[in-house]
């Protein structure tokens, strides 16, 4: 049989409703052992490991699918790439791409006496893509821009090494003529990445470290594993925290050893909280910044739900491409940041913001500009006129910190869910796509939850990504 992304996702649902009740129970009782094997785990703010749910059902993608959104992930990147200098250039893109004072210092310092080159931005694109629709191509949008700390680089190799020992032997049982393998790893495509950027400033890549800040008992813990894969990979790999870069005779410095590029988790902003009033904390990071050692380099910070407005407002349509527009036109939502102003709708119709904002409740979403983990999401059509209208208020006595969006379908499509005693049923989960491109390639992230805001930090499901062969 001749399987595409479609046949073959049925085909696997099928399969796991045929499966044996004491083969399923073996898949049960075996999850949190390989899920710590495999490290997909999170910690909750105490301290305490909590396994991240993997669904039984990888996505399975085929070359025209990877290439199709690999192109088209590398268009919007090369938008993505001009905001820095539009933002040193024009007053109007400041606006819309709001830094706070330290955060801006930082940034004309870096780009003084010119533009900073060359700017390697390690980013992931959150889509409503899925695999299995007719219509895959044509109906999807961006939903926004992750350019520091993306989550994944060590959960997406993870859930394809989980699945391939957990549930690949049943499926190969069931299904012995589906023949699938890894998709991208991202890991590989960062270390490419690494050993561009480090030739670009005239550096040797033999040491790194990944910075994040450890005086944080919650969340996820990646880093650890990374660093451990690319020691195996031959390149010198630490981890520590924003406070441990210094500078000492001459070189970046960290935990007594140079070392030649920063990874980091944090934005300028969250390192600027870490230090306190004790600034001097920070310098040797922010020295790093001025020498380029860092990555994602200075243009990271521009991570803002507020981009999409740059590529969505007429306004600025003359810094794009026509490629570009073409992208934006079809796949991007219209997206303003919230102040009190007339500005084009949706339809291109000159509106008043804030009571367009109003009156439009059950096709926007409200958004924090700078937040992320869905924290702070507001969907219109989930929530009353007055609870709108209370939410709007707050945001308003904050311009400049949220924005509003279109509303963007996001899709569920069935998954297998196991029970104790062994019987399976499929179940709808909402499902969205985050696609981490480089010239390189591209890895693929899926996740799955009850809720319309998926995210693991949400008690969301990661979905393992495999390419069929």
């Amino acid at each position: 049989m001749r399987y595409t992304p479609v046949k073959a996702m049925e085909a696997v649902n099928a399969a796991f409703l045929r499966i044996p009740k004491a083969r399923i129970k073996k898949l049960l009782a075996d999850r949190e052992k390989l899920s710590v094997k495999h490290g997909l785990s999170m910690f909750t703010p105490k301290g305490k490991a909590r396994i991240i749910q993997v669904h039984l059902r990888p996505w399975v993608i085929d070359s025209a699918q990877h290439r199709f959104f690999h192109r088209t992930c590398m268009i919007l990147r090369g938008a993505l790439t001009r905001l820095m200098p539009l933002y040193l250039s024009d007053p109007e893109v400041q606006r819309v791409l709001p830094l706070e004072p330290e955060e801006r210092e930082w940034m004309l310092a870096a780009n003084a006496p010119r533009l900073q080159r060359p700017q390697s931005v390690v980013d992931r694109l959150d889509t409503t893509a899925t695999f299995t629709p007719s219509d895959w191509r044509e109906n999807f949008w961006f939903l926004e821009p992750n350019s520091v700390g993306i989550g994944g680089v060590h959960y997406i190799p993870a859930t394809c090494g989980l699945t391939a020992e957990w549930v690949l032997p049943a499926l190969k049982r069931a299904l012995p003529d589906l023949k699938m393998e890894f998709q991208d790893d991202i890991r590989v495509l960062l270390l490419k990445l690494f050993a561009r950027h480090a030739k670009g400033i005239g550096r040797r890549l033999r040491r790194v470290a990944l910075i994040e800040d450890q005086s944080v008992d919650g969340g996820t813990d990646e880093f650890t594993s990374v660093a451990r894969y690319f020691r195996r990979c031959g390149l010198a790999a630490v981890t520590a925290d924003p406070r441990d870069v210094v500078i000492w005779k001459g070189s970046v410095t960290v935990k007594g050893k140079p070392v030649d590029l920063l990874y980091r988790d944090s934005e300028i902003t969250e390192i600027l909280e870490m230090a306190g009033r004790r600034k001097h904390r920070v310098a040797g990071i922010r020295e790093a910044f001025l020498r380029n050692q860092v990555i994602s380099s200075i243009a990271g910070e521009f991570d803002h739900k507020s981009a999409w407005e740059l590529f969505t407002n007429p306004e600025f349509s003359q810094h794009f491409t026509r490629r570009q527009k073409r992208l934006f036109r079809k796949h991007l939502l219209w997206t303003r940041l919230l102040w009190d102003r007339k500005t084009t709708g949706p339809q291109g119709k000159s509106v008043d913001l804030v009571s367009f904002v109003r009156r439009n409740r059950e096709t926007l979403v409200l958004k924090p500009n700078r937040e992320y983990g869905g924290e702070g999401v507001v969907f219109g059509h989930q929530v009353t006129q007055s609870a709108w209208e209370r939410q709007l208020a707050r945001a308003m006595k904050r311009p400049f910190t949220h924005v509003i969006q279109q509303s963007a379908l996001v899709r569920a499509e069935l998954f297998p869910v196991a029970e104790k005693n062994g019987t399976v049923r499929l179940e709808p989960y909402y499902a969205v796509t985050g696609f981490a491109a480089s010239p390189d390639g591209m890895a693929v992230l899926g996740r799955a939850s009850k809720e319309a805001v998926v995210n693991v930090s949400r008690k969301g499901g990661l979905i393992a990504i495999w390419k069929l062969v």
